[in-house]
């Protein structure tokens, strides 16, 4: 898999949680507290800059009350 294709796969699933984040209506500072991060990591990671190990998406999963096929999906 080339570079691009990894960062837009990066891209997507940053962009699947921010969207569910919006829409449970949770602040990036709120979702990086309960997951044990920074919230500078959590917006790393929902531009795309940062690509989540699978515990740490199982978790946004979980906080944010989706699937994790959700967030990979199409990814």
């Amino acid at each position: 898999m080339t570079e691009a294709m990894l960062l837009k796969k990066s891209r997507l699933i940053g962009a699947k949680v921010k969207y569910y984040r919006n829409i449970s209506g949770m602040h990036q500072t709120e979702l990086a507290d309960e997951l044990g991060i920074s919230f500078q990591y959590l917006s790393r990671i929902e531009t795309g800059k940062q690509t989540p190990s699978l515990p740490l998406l199982m978790d946004i999963a979980d906080k944010l009350k989706v699937s994790l096929a959700k967030l990979v999906r199409d990814a």
